[in-house]
C-alpha cells in the first residue's frame, strides 16, 4: 500500500482524543426505551437520562448525536447517526489493534493472511456463542474481500474496514475504507493511486468533524478533499443468516 494511505489512516486513527472530544462534542448514546411522543430513555456514560429526539430511534441501538439542553427543559438530541452493530458487538471480544499495528498489517505481504489465522485461532478458543458469532463475522468480512479490524487507541474503541480494488476505467488502484470512530463519528473515503498522482477523498457525517480534520492534516503530503455525507455505510455488514458461509 502507498505510504500516503498509511499516513492518512494513521492520522485519522491517532487523532488526539481529548482535543477532538472538546471540539466536536459528540455523544455516544444507547436507546434503552421509547417513552412515546419523541421521548426516550438513554444510556450515556454509564448513566440513564430522558431526552427528546428529532427522529425516530430504535430501542437497543447506539447512535452518535449532538446533545443540548436549556435550563429546565428536557435534553434534546439532534444530528443522530446510527452506529454499526459491529461497533457494539465486537467491543467485549475483539483483539484490539493500535494504529502502529495497522501499518504493520497493511505493509506486510502476509499481513492479512496472518490476521486471518489469528481470527481462526480466536474462533477455536471462543468461550461463548456471542464471541464465536462476532469473530465469525470478521472472517466472513475477509471472505468478501473486506478487512474489518477492531482498534483501540487511548482507550477508545473503533472499527476500521478497507478494501483494495482496481479501476479499469481510470487505471488506478483504489483503497476504499470506512471507520467508525467513537469521537469523530463515521468516516468513509478512497485513496486512489497511480504512477503520477494520489487522490484522497473523505466523507464525514458531522460539520465539526470536518472542521477538526481539516485543521489537523499536518504531515499529509497530498491534498485531502473532505465533504459532508448524510448516509455513511460500512463496506460490509454481516447478516446473521450468512455466518455459516465462510470459506476457510
Amino acid at each position: 500500500m502507498n505510504i500516503s494511505a498509511l499516513d492518512l489512516l494513521s492520522k485519522l486513527l491517532s487523532s488526539n482524543p481529548n482535543e477532538a472530544k472538546a471540539l466536536i462534542k459528540l455523544v455516544n448514546i444507547e436507546v434503552l426505551k421509547s417513552l412515546g411522543d419523541a421521548n426516550y430513555t438513554l444510556l450515556l456514560d454509564g448513566k440513564t437520562l430522558n431526552a427528546k429526539s428529532d427522529k425516530v430511534l430504535q430501542e437497543g441501538a447506539k447512535y452518535w448525536a449532538n446533545l443540548s439542553q436549556q435550563k429546565a427543559a428536557t435534553p434534546q438530541l439532534s444530528s443522530l447517526v446510527k452506529q454499526p452493530v459491529l461497533l457494539k458487538n465486537l467491543a467485549p471480544f475483539a483483539t484490539y489493534y493500535s494504529p502502529k499495528d495497522i501499518q504493520t498489517l497493511l505493509v506486510s505481504k502476509e499481513g492479512l493472511n496472518n490476521y486471518k489465522h489469528s481470527l481462526l485461532e480466536q474462533l477455536s478458543n471462543a468461550t461463548s456463542k456471542d464471541e464465536f458469532s462476532n469473530i465469525s463475522a470478521l472472517l466472513l468480512s475477509l471472505h468478501h474481500q473486506v478487512a474489518t479490524i477492531a482498534l483501540n487507541y487511548s482507550g477508545i474503541f473503533s472499527i476500521l474496514q478497507f478494501k483494495k480494488r482496481y479501476n479499469k476505467k481510470t487505471k488506478k488502484v483504489v483503497l476504499d475504507f470506512y471507520a467508525a470512530l467513537e469521537i469523530l463519528g463515521p468516516i468513509s473515503g478512497i485513496v486512489a493511486l497511480s504512477e503520477s498522482e494520489v487522490i484522497i477523498e473523505l466523507s464525514v457525517a458531522f460539520e465539526k468533524t470536518k472542521q477538526f480534520l481539516e485543521e489537523n492534516m499536518n504531515g499529509i503530503s497530498y491534498d485531502v478533499k473532505i465533504s459532508l455525507l448524510d448516509n455513511i455505510e460500512p463496506l460490509f455488514v454481516p447478516k446473521e443468516s450468512s455466518l455459516l458461509d465462510i470459506s476457510i
